[in-house]
């Protein structure tokens, strides 16, 4: 470039943006914030936040839909947060129940670690991997004791858990609901105490797990995370959201052409949401 600098010009080094500007930027394109004041409060304390996002390997691959979260993990990095990425290697083994109307079918533990050596590289595209911290919750689940777990089920009510949409309805309709998935928000919530979470971000239809993770960390003595929830995006087909059992999805590790050829087929009426939560 030509511009050319006076030498006895003063450079000053690029200020960090402002508390009310990184609220404003890390809000764009969510759903809800529980509470907006509360992330206000801890942006205005200026030290890094710890941002929590967990991830179950329930599956080897990874597409556009998983990216919208990803980049408000990114947001976050770039704003000099500490971005914690969660490998849920244990909650896999339950499977979350978010949106389903049967019991997911258990992974063994060597499917479960044969799909989490593809997540490392294909969020590396998306997230700044030398500044992540990066943890299994097996180290701290697996070692519970069955006291321990009374003591942590002891904090919740089973009203609660019936009172979610998904396992209202299978309720009502007498479907069957396994024991081990009302363990699942338990478990997601621990993982917030364990990582000391000022922030968990996730996906709309996690917002009764994130919310959980508040009740527990107040019941545990420590500030309460905020939750931050950003909307699913659909899919191709302009009518689910992304999922690859859709067949609707454009992963982030096809090769260009074929990205390029899947999302020519995005609908018209999709485009807003798509720049809002694709850039």
């Amino acid at each position: 470039w030509s511009a050319r600098v006076a030498p006895d010009a003063i450079i000053r080094p690029l200020m960090p943006p402002s508390p009310q500007a990184q609220f404003n930027d890390l809000v764009r394109g969510t759903v809800s914030v529980h509470t907006a004041d509360d992330l206000k409060k801890k942006l205005a304390a200026g030290r890094p936040l710890r941002v929590k996002l967990g991830v179950d390997p329930t599956s080897p691959d990874i597409h556009l839909g998983h990216t919208v979260v990803l980049r408000k993990l990114r947001q976050f990095q770039d704003h000099g947060h500490q971005a914690v990425l969660i490998i849920g290697d244990f909650t896999a083994r339950v499977g979350d129940p978010t949106g389903r109307s049967a019991t997911r079918p258990q992974l063994t533990q060597q499917e479960v670690e044969a799909n989490a050596k593809t997540y490392f590289d294909q969020v590396g595209r998306v997230l700044d991997v030398p500044k992540l911290e990066i943890v299994r919750n097996s180290s701290w689940l697996k070692g519970l004791t069955f006291l321990e777990l009374l003591k942590l089920g002891a904090r919740f009510t089973v009203a609660q858990f019936l009172e979610r949409e998904d396992f209202h309805k299978r309720y009502t309709e007498k479907r069957p609901i396994g024991l081990h998935e009302l363990f699942y928000p338990l478990m997601q919530a621990y993982d917030s105490v364990m990582v000391k979470a000022d922030v968990e971000i996730g996906g709309n239809d996690q917002l009764f797990n994130l919310l959980a993770g508040r009740d527990l960390m107040r019941s545990e003595g420590l500030e309460a995370q905020v939750t931050l929830t950003v909307p699913l995006l659909t899919g191709l087909d302009g009518e689910n959201k992304m999922s690859k059992s859709y067949g609707n999805h454009v992963g982030v590790a096809w090769p260009a052409k074929e990205m390029f050829f899947g999302l020519m087929r995005v609908p018209d009426k999709l485009m807003k949401d798509y720049y809002t939560l694709l850039t």
